[in-house]
């Protein structure tokens, strides 16, 4: 153990340790959503910017960087360009944190080349990412066998889907998939030493867990990138493993983790559902053909970053219009399930360039590597990559990010071929991380006291005004923050006849809802139409909404005339107070969420 706490880099190992073994797992009551707006992500990045200004102690007048590591920083560059389009102006900074923290995890790429780490300090890296992934699989058991119906998580006992702290359970498949390959990799990479025996006995027991949480989980990508996975890892296991009884061990360590998972669907009754989702694609078949041929008409420069969600909508319309099938869409569709059509369709040429840049890059990576090591890299990425044709995984779990890039610089750190820049001075590259590093640190820490307080605002039915005047951070869920405010004067402007309050409802919502076309924000602005006398601009509005919403009846003409009709009697329309309905962490949400909206 001494060897692991030698040199500056041991604090960036220490944080990643408690990162791995303890910040991924507090778990904290939230609205739902994704990025920043769900709690463990802003753990991750507060964890990530204290290695960052840890990092900055590693740094020296020799600075070391690899092909792969440049090729990411072009395609990082190229990814910043479309942010500066003119046509983006209204809707960019919905993409900002997307391309923070993409550039914030080249920087901890870099932190982990400048700590120059050992082999041993590498594989303790993995055996930590392992470790990580052990603690959700073992979160995820007890919430399928142990939590009572009434449970402090608030998890739904009655569907049973075992979703860890990520509460979506696509992801955690993903996850579990990824710790589940990892176990097989450090199963023939740690050997020697007297604890042999008990890394074994843990690698199989992760093993084990996870090939039962994917089957349980019943996710397509988790799955099939588990099964092609293991068809490339086993057959390394298996040359390595030094023993025939070893070789039997792992083959019967994966039959009965197949098994024993098979069983217990059959036991909670949930084979049904499996036969349902793994026979179809269901809506995402839909979302992915428009999305192409939004692509197709865009194909240059994009529609602009952050700007998915209403191009895609007007691109339903278009397509119903013309005679097209178009599928039921829920009020908040801000990814087409595929992440690289994300940035296609959002950025252009440029982002398909920079996608091209990194493959590139990382079969350069593959080409330095012994046969046996190329399997097991992208054997090690394939639950992520697969996950990213069908999700939209780094942008829901920064920790997904995290692992991809510590794998990578595992195998670029011993395969690759490493570059040197000399006569780098110090001090400024110090300064910046430090700035960079802290200032995370500040933010995610405001910011998780921000959730908390908004969190309980909600679930206090929105009547206690201390908690949002208790808000440390206001840029963090400033959209939630500003509806909670707007809607409450709309109320008020809809309760005394205020005119003025109502104008200064839509001088808000109308940019709002350009970028955001939600259905609670739509809403409320065609109430807001009606309420002041714009009755031509409503029914404009609601006829084009009942185009790209077709199967939204809160737009129907009949709807309409209801909210006429109450406001004629003096009567008080629904207001929306919530920014979307929750989707994919749905379970999650019980009695609270829907009452008193």
């Amino acid at each position: 153990m001494r060897v692991l706490a030698v040199g500056p880099s041991r604090w960036v190992l220490a944080l990643f340790g408690l990162l791995c073994l303890l910040g991924q797992h507090l778990f904290m009551h939230h609205l739902g959503g994704a990025g920043l707006d769900l709690p463990f992500n802003a753990s991750t990045w507060l964890f990530i910017g204290a290695m960052l200004a840890a990092g900055a102690f590693t740094l020296r007048p020799v600075l070391v960087t690899s092909g792969l590591w440049w090729c990411l920083l072009l395609g990082a560059v190229l990814l910043w360009l479309p942010f500066f389009y003119p046509h983006a102006e209204a809707t960019r900074m919905q993409a900002l944190p997307r391309l923070l923290g993409l550039s914030g995890g080249l920087l901890f790429y870099l932190i982990l080349q400048q700590c120059r780490f050992n082999a041993l300090q590498r594989r303790w890296l993995l055996c930590l990412l392992l470790g990580l992934a052990t603690l959700q699989m073992l979160f995820g058991l007890v919430q399928f066998f142990a939590l009572p119906a009434d449970n402090w998580f608030r998890f739904n006992t009655g569907i049973r889907l075992p979703y860890g702290i990520f509460m979506q359970r696509n992801v955690m498949s993903s996850f579990v998939g990824s710790g589940v390959l990892l176990a097989l990799y450090l199963l023939v990479m740690m050997r020697g030493g007297r604890s042999q025996w008990l890394i074994w006995l843990w690698c199989v027991s992760a093993a084990v867990m996870g090939i039962v949480l994917v089957l349980l989980l019943q996710s397509r990508a988790g799955l099939y990138s588990l099964m092609a996975g293991l068809l490339l890892l086993v057959p390394v296991c298996w040359l390595r493993l030094s023993t025939r009884p070893q070789r039997w061990l792992l083959l019967a360590m994966v039959i009965f983790g197949l098994g024993a998972g098979l069983v217990l669907l059959l036991q909670a009754d949930l084979h049904r559902r499996m036969l349902e989702v793994y026979g179809e694609l269901g809506v995402r078949y839909e979302i992915w053909i428009t999305t192409l041929g939004l692509i197709a008409r865009h194909f240059w420069l994009g529609v602009g970053y952050g700007g998915f969600e209403p191009a895609y909508y007007a691109e339903a319309a278009r397509l119903l219009t013309a005679g097209g099938p178009v599928p039921q869409m829920p009020g908040g569709l801000h990814h087409p399930h595929n992440e690289i059509l994300l940035w296609l369709a959002e950025g252009g040429v440029v982002t398909l360039l920079a996608w091209l840049l990194w493959a590139w890059g990382l079969c350069s990576l593959l080409r330095h590597l012994p046969w046996s090591e190329r399997l097991a890299l992208v054997a090690l990425c394939l639950p992520l990559f697969g996950h990213l044709m069908s999700e939209y995984p780094f942008g829901h779990s920064s920790v997904h990010w995290l692992w991809l890039l510590v794998l990578l610089w595992f195998f670029d750190s011993q395969y690759g071929r490493g570059r040197l820049l000399y006569g780098m001075s110090v001090w400024p590259g110090q300064t910046l991380l430090l700035v960079i590093g802290l200032a995370t640190v500040l933010y995610m820490a405001t910011g998780l006291q921000t959730a908390y307080q908004l969190t309980h605002f909600e679930r206090g039915r929105f009547s206690d005004e201390r908690r949002l005047a208790a808000v440390w951070n206001p840029w963090f869920w400033q959209d939630r923050r500003e509806l909670y405010r707007h809607s409450a004067r709309l109320e008020a402007a809809l309760a005394s006849g205020d005119s003025q309050g109502l104008d200064a409802y839509l001088a808000w919502s109308t940019p709002m809802i350009a970028r955001l076309p939600r259905t609670s924000l739509l809403s409320n602005h065609l109430l807001a139409l009606s309420a002041v006398g714009r009755e031509q601009e409503a029914h404009t509005l609601a006829g084009r909404l009942r185009q790209e919403y077709p199967h939204d009846r809160q737009f129907s003409t009949g709807a309409l005339v209801a909210v006429k009709d109450k406001l004629a009697a003096g009567e008080a329309p629904r207001v929306y107070r919530r920014l979307s309905q929750p989707v994919g962490s749905a379970t999650y949400y019980q009695d609270w969420y829907f009452a008193g909206d």
